[in-house]
């Protein structure tokens, strides 16, 4: 399990690393709410920006994308993960919630960057689970502690994922646990990788998926062989032509396999509704009947 938490993990900072999170924390306490979500079988059209310069390749991309989103300092979606097992022939589909926060660093520190993810629907060989027949997973990761969550089983597994003491920037690469390329400067993203800017619907094989991927830039990378990535083959991100909003990302390995997440609904800053609760790792305060496990930092 703790390997579909990193690769959502990474995914879920592909996507929104890349948008520029930064800026003050806008999150106020409140009372946690429980929303059943819709299957993010499509993607809806955020509010227009218009993109001033003209991208034509994956370096105007990624110039552009140092600087896209840079008032953005919360961001919640609809969200779907696809997992697919090439040797097994199994895929596994989960619908849920993302929320992502960043709060800027403070003397040189990186900032602190959080992200909660909800699923409350898995679906896998023709057999569906969701929240009225015991489904529910929560996972969240606070800048130093990665939380599993169960909460209708009533377990919480909370793990030291760096340092302690430290808040590692997870979209860093070389200092976080997911070692991906985002929210870097454009000449960083060069150096571990080789990047191709592909039409939108190149390599898109879900027929329902076409029309979102041709309203999108598609951006290629591969990893470089020094990088340490040994098992990555290629990684895909998908951004709205006209606002550079993530929409989409792909990652497949050696083996075959994919990761794919898709995100609708994105809802940004004052638009977006996030309790501290969904982005706390803090262990519950009622222990009654819960099964707690804590997992130090190990070397």
């Amino acid at each position: 399990m703790l390997t579909i938490i990193l690769s959502v993990a990474k995914l879920m900072a592909l996507l929104v690393g890349l948008v520029g999170l930064t800026g003050e924390s806008l999150l106020q306490p409140e009372s946690p709410q429980t929303t059943h979500t819709t299957p993010a079988t499509e993607v809806s059209t955020p509010p227009t920006t218009n993109t001033s310069a003209e991208i034509a390749t994956a370096d105007d991309l990624l110039r552009a994308l140092e600087t896209a989103g840079q008032d953005t300092r919360i961001l919640t979606a609809t969200i779907r993960y696809v997992k697919t097992f090439s040797i097994q022939g199994d895929t596994q589909r989960r619908d849920g919630h993302l929320v992502f926060a960043s709060k800027p660093g403070i003397e040189g520190h990186p900032p602190t960057r959080r992200f909660g993810i909800t699923f409350d629907r898995y679906e896998v060989g023709g057999r569906v689970e969701d929240r009225d027949i015991d489904y529910l997973e929560q996972y969240i990761f606070d800048g130093e502690w990665l939380a599993e969550i169960r909460p209708l089983e009533k377990q919480f597994v909370r793990r030291q994922v760096v340092p302690p003491g430290q808040k590692w920037d997870p979209l860093r690469l070389g200092e976080g646990p997911f070692p991906i390329p985002i929210q870097q400067r454009r000449e960083e993203i060069l150096s571990r990788f080789t990047v191709e800017l592909l039409d939108g619907q190149e390599g898109v094989i879900e027929r329902r998926l076409l029309g979102v991927a041709g309203k999108c830039y598609q951006l290629k990378l591969i990893p470089r062989p020094d990088t340490g990535e040994s098992d990555l083959r290629e990684i895909r991100v998908w951004y709205q032509k006209d606002t550079l909003l993530p929409r989409m990302a792909k990652t497949t390995t050696k083996a075959d396999d994919t990761s794919l997440v898709l995100l609708k609904d994105l809802k940004l800053n004052d638009e977006a509704e996030v309790s501290e609760t969904e982005l706390s790792t803090e262990l519950p305060a009622d222990r009654t009947g819960w099964d707690l496990t804590t997992i130090p930092y190990r070397e």
